[in-house]
């Protein structure tokens, strides 16, 4: 598997989206296709939010992996993730988000959420 490494990603990843088949049976089978092959930096970043009770903040912390711009990562976020690579235990990501900060087509941030295999 070749990866093209580029500015400050680090780390090689999958993007996959959920695909399904028919089995013999009739059976639905939901499967992991590989959509494209990227070096990502993931970043924890912080912040505040709202807390439970009004007048309240509270930490909040996420998860978002920045890769460089590509035009074919206009996908709908459903039934997408990010699955590390060359790495044990792999990590899986669901995708909640994409930006494409300032619309400058320099990188794009893709706001996770981590499953837990």
């Amino acid at each position: 598997m070749t990866y093209q490494r580029r500015g400050m990603a680090s780390a090689p990843m999958m993007i996959q989206t959920r695909t399904s088949s028919v089995d013999a049976f009739g059976q639905t089978t939901d499967l992991w296709a590989d959509f494209a092959k990227v070096w990502a930096r993931v970043e924890t970043r912080g912040g505040v939010g709202k807390g439970e009770f009004a007048g309240t903040i509270t930490a909040v912390e996420s998860k978002v992996a920045v890769i460089d711009y590509r035009n074919d990562v206009a996908f709908s976020v459903k039934d997408t993730r990010l699955v590390s690579r060359g790495v044990t235990p792999q990590v899986v990501y669901n995708i909640a988000a994409i930006s494409d900060r300032g619309l400058l087509h320099h990188t794009i941030e893709l706001e996770l959420d981590e499953v837990t295999p």
